[in-house]
């Protein structure tokens, strides 16, 4: 059970504030779960009912790590419910609606479908899409969707969309939802909107859980986008108990619709009492106040003024490197010293992006370092560029197989017709087949001209020579249009491939080292496979996926424009948002934190992120090079 002598003057008041909405900032590491257990407690022994508190959270990981604690507190099976906003939601509309069906629709299916209506659209403009290219604009596609249905904003959610689909994003979005209508079975995002509706609209559904639930305690609160926003203040309806936790500098998922205004509109709106959980018990004072100096660059925040519980000494560094490859040597040898301390302290490297992992993933695979990866990912190699790469390397290898041949043939289009694939046994059977098309037979000679010269090259060479001598890099560039992020990833991706492979001798010496990788990924992913805690090997994940967790020591590599903040052409409130996760990723160390950049090379320099000027100066990178020489 609680005691409220164990908690500090801030988190006590928060515990015992009396009816009436509070807003209670909770800054890193300053004990927002203890306090709002001790909350329910509080709330217990004020005679409430168990069966009217509701917590909610917006992961079913959190929400059950939430009951377990709970439950090992109270020593008793109290029946107050914990849970997700769909998860609360969808039982609210099954016992209450209701809700014909009981199951959502899976991932997998929304992205069916949304890939057949792109097909469809692409039919009625007389042309034909890559499957690859269509499953990547799909996954975006249903971001756009999701994005409209937590915040009603048509235009915004457009602008989300793949670049050559945001004219048609209206049109798009009411053929996938006549086929999820269709179906029966909700869309993830359909839960909180069919609610809101019902809570706004639906009186006997009003009344029925107003009365059910007397107090509603929500954690992360800076995470709600407006639909979640609205259909909380109706649910909660008076006095209004709605006890928010969460921090706005730690808002990172506006591109699920969270906004951290939704805050600033509640305590507004609501006349919510504010309180500050102003102690960081995680981190050492150097890491939280280099971690203040950067969010206090946003404007569109709630001042904090916190401090430090430790007063141990802890260690951020800035660092320069070169290009990737010195970089990765540097975290090699800080891993290395990390290891040969032999205390057991956690580890982690945090990335933007999955595929800045991944990349990390590869080299510290090749350099025998034990790693995890935080999060599922699809490997690099198995990505379609990394495929036609290789298969262009195969068939000039002498590998002269069908699936390789029909896989890079018309990429770039060299108008090759299918029916002349089907017996083209050799480069020979292949010419043959096109001699009654003189365009493709041409295309098809320099093709197979191509392909000999490929075969004589190392495999970085090869790499290299695949994208501007056969012209597959302007074949991407083609494919990916005008939207221009797009194309920056492609480029990156295969300037990364050509990278990789040059490290290694022979094309037999790439391909095992890629199945290797790929074995590996698959038990990296899956600890449990090798047996092991975690405890003792480094932890990749990207920023989002480290998000309400802590290490002794935190690695923030490439440091620069365009990962962080990542994109280009960004409004101040998308800059915001990035220093944000920038902030999140620094919050997450608790003795040292490490964060360094690529100065490139002599003459082609690159630019180090923004967000590290406040931490040396105006000018990171002449800081940079006095420390680093």
């Amino acid at each position: 059970m609680f005691d409220l002598q164990k908690l500090n003057g801030p988190q006590r008041e928060a515990v015992t504030h009396g009816e009436g909405p509070l807003l209670l900032l909770a800054g890193p590491g300053s004990g927002k779960t203890y306090t709002i257990l001790n909350r329910i407690f509080f709330l217990l022994s004020q005679g409430i009912p168990p069966e009217k508190i509701l917590v909610l959270t917006f992961t079913r990981k959190a929400a059950e790590s939430l009951k377990r604690r709970f439950y090992r507190m109270s020593f008793a099976s109290l029946p107050v419910w914990f849970g997700t906003f769909h998860a609360a939601f969808f039982q609210m509309l099954q016992q209450t609606a209701p809700y014909a069906c009981s199951q959502m629709l899976p991932l997998s299916q929304r992205r069916e479908w949304m890939v057949a209506v792109l097909q469809g659209m692409e039919r009625e403009a007389g042309a034909e899409g890559l499957r690859e290219s269509l499953l990547e604009d799909a996954g975006s596609l249903l971001d756009a969707v999701g994005f409209y249905k937590n915040t009603l904003r048509e235009k915004e959610a457009a602008q989300r969309a793949p670049a050559r689909w945001r004219a048609d994003f209206g049109q798009i979005r009411a053929a996938y939802q006549a086929l999820v209508e269709a179906d029966g079975r909700p869309d993830f995002d359909d839960i909180l909107l069919r609610c809101r509706q019902l809570l706004l609209t639906d009186e006997t559904f009003r009344s029925t859980w107003q009365q059910r639930f007397s107090h509603i305690l929500v954690d992360e609160f800076q995470d709600v986008n407006p639909v979640q926003y609205e259909a909380l203040k109706l649910l909660a309806g008076r006095p209004l108990n709605l006890f928010a936790v969460g921090d706005d500098d730690q808002s990172i998922y506006g591109f699920r619709g969270s906004e951290p205004a939704c805050m600033m509109r509640f305590e507004r709106e609501c006349h919510a009492r504010r309180l500050l959980l102003n102690v960081n018990y995680r981190s050492r004072p150097e890491i939280v106040n280099a971690s203040l100096m950067v969010i206090g660059e946003n404007r569109a925040r709630f001042e904090k003024a916190l401090r430090p519980y430790s007063k141990e000494r802890g260690e951020v560094r800035l660092t320069a490197y070169e290009d990737s490859g010195a970089q990765l040597q540097g975290i090699v040898k800080r891993l290395k010293e990390f290891s040969k301390a032999g205390d057991q302290k956690t580890c982690a490297v945090l990335f933007r992006t999955n595929r800045g992992m991944q990349r990390l993933a590869a080299g510290l695979f090749q350099e025998g370092i034990d790693f995890e990866m935080g999060e599922r990912t699809m490997c690099l190699y198995e990505q379609f560029i990394a495929k036609d790469i290789t298969a262009y390397l195969r068939l000039a290898a002498g590998e002269w197989e069908r699936e390789l041949l029909f896989r890079v043939i018309n990429r770039p289009n060299r108008f090759v017709r299918r029916e002349a694939l089907w017996n083209a046994a050799s480069p020979q059977k292949l010419l043959e087949n096109c001699k009654q098309d003189p365009p493709a037979c041409r295309a098809v000679t320099r093709f197979v001209r191509q392909l000999d010269s490929i075969g004589k090259l190392s495999p970085g060479l090869a790499v290299s020579y695949v994208l501007k001598g056969a012209g597959y890099g302007r074949y991407l560039e083609q494919l990916a249009g005008e939207d221009r992020e797009r194309a920056k990833s492609w480029a990156e991706q295969a300037a990364w491939l050509k990278e990789d492979a040059g490290g290694y001798e022979s094309l037999s010496k790439w391909l095992e080292a890629q199945e290797a990788y790929a074995r590996a990924l698959d038990r990296k992913q899956r600890p449990e496979a090798d047996g092991r805690t975690g405890r003792e090997a480094v932890r990749l994940m990207t920023v989002h996926g480290a998000k309400g967790l802590e290490f002794d020591h935190v690695l923030l590599p490439d440091c620069n424009e365009g990962v962080f903040p990542h994109g280009t052409l960004l409004s101040e409130q998308e800059i915001e948002e990035e220093r944000r996760i920038f902030y999140v990723a620094m919050t997450r160390a608790k003795e040292s934190l490490e964060m360094s950049f690529l100065s490139g090379k002599e003459g082609h320099s690159r630019p180090p992120s923004r967000f590290l000027a406040p931490l040396s100066g105006t000018d990171p990178k002449k800081d940079f090079k006095r420390r680093t020489g």
